[in-house]
């Protein structure tokens, strides 16, 4: 059977006579009443008992129409389905991004949400090499991350420039006077260290910081996840420099931000996704709301 002829057979029930059901598929009456008998002949029943003036719908005509309803309408949904993906109405967009770089994804997915309520949208998190390794797998669509020193098989979107702040226990913050803080100031404490990531030049950025000033900091831990060093921070571990991201306020919780006017580097957040590759609608959508 297919799908041409289950969409004959339910036609023909529905109306309850061949006659009417070719007049309602717009084709002449014998070519239905033999693609009626060919069924019944391929699965060797009698699906209508056809008398004068009395029509009637066996056991297994009953069967074969159900089947018929349920499998034409789900042809239909599936249709329906594939359009709204073409169009970029539905499907799914996976979304890449490093912990630095979270707060800036959320106002652009709570955008993106107001203009496509149906598409699912799957966040993946992680560091930016694996993030990076993930996009040239096609397991994401789009990334965002801290801006790469190399990057010609992407392309990109620049977002804001962030500086660095130094973050301190918020405990500890009574300790400091002023507004920001200097070198010599971090070199007296605890020191949680960003680690070094390949492509970002921040970890070598901050070593030669503390070099140019005389002072050499006193590393405890150095962790490539900026929100476990924030955690760290938090609980009264020591300080960090870190890149000041417009992070949530939960992030920050038992943190206070302080300047550091000796650092005059900033990082720059982008969204990136590889070149020439093909692109679904709904990714496409999402790249275009971000500026």
């Amino acid at each position: 059977m297919d799908i041409r002829q289950l969409h004959y057979f339910r036609e023909i029930v529905k109306h309850s006579s061949i006659s009417k059901a070719a007049e309602a598929l717009h084709i002449a009456q014998p070519p239905l009443s033999q693609l009626l008998k060919k069924l019944e002949n391929d699965l060797g029943t009698t699906l209508i008992h056809r008398y004068r003036k009395k029509w009637e719908l066996t056991e297994t005509g009953e069967i074969l129409y159900q089947y018929a309803e349920q499998t034409l309408m789900q042809r239909q949904d599936v249709e329906r389905r594939i359009q709204e993906v073409e169009q970029g109405k539905a499907g799914t967009i996976r979304i890449g991004v490093s912990s630095a770089c979270a707060n800036m994804m959320i106002d652009y997915v709570r955008t993106f949400r107001t203009q496509s309520p149906n598409v699912k949208i799957s966040i993946v998190n992680g560091n930016s090499d694996e993030l990076l390794k993930r996009l040239e797998q096609r397991e994401i669509d789009l990334a965002f991350l801290l801006r790469l020193s190399t990057s010609e098989q992407y392309e990109i979107k620049v977002l804001k420039k962030q500086p660095y702040v130094v973050i301190v226990p918020t405990n500890w913050s009574t300790s400091f006077l002023d507004s920001h803080i200097t070198f010599n100031q971090i070199a007296k404490l605890p020191f949680i260290m960003l680690g070094a990531i390949e492509g970002h030049s921040f970890h070598g950025e901050i070593h030669r910081a503390f070099e140019e000033h005389h002072v050499e900091p006193n590393i405890i831990i150095e962790c490539k996840d900026i929100a476990m060093v924030a955690s760290l921070v938090s609980k009264g571990l020591g300080v960090s420099i870190i890149p000041n991201m417009d992070y949530a306020s939960t992030f920050l919780e038992n943190l206070t931000l302080f300047e550091l006017k000796q650092f005059n580097h900033s990082v720059e957040p982008i969204i990136l996704k590889l070149k020439n590759a093909p692109t679904s609608k709904v990714a496409a959508q999402f790249w275009d709301i971000v500026d």
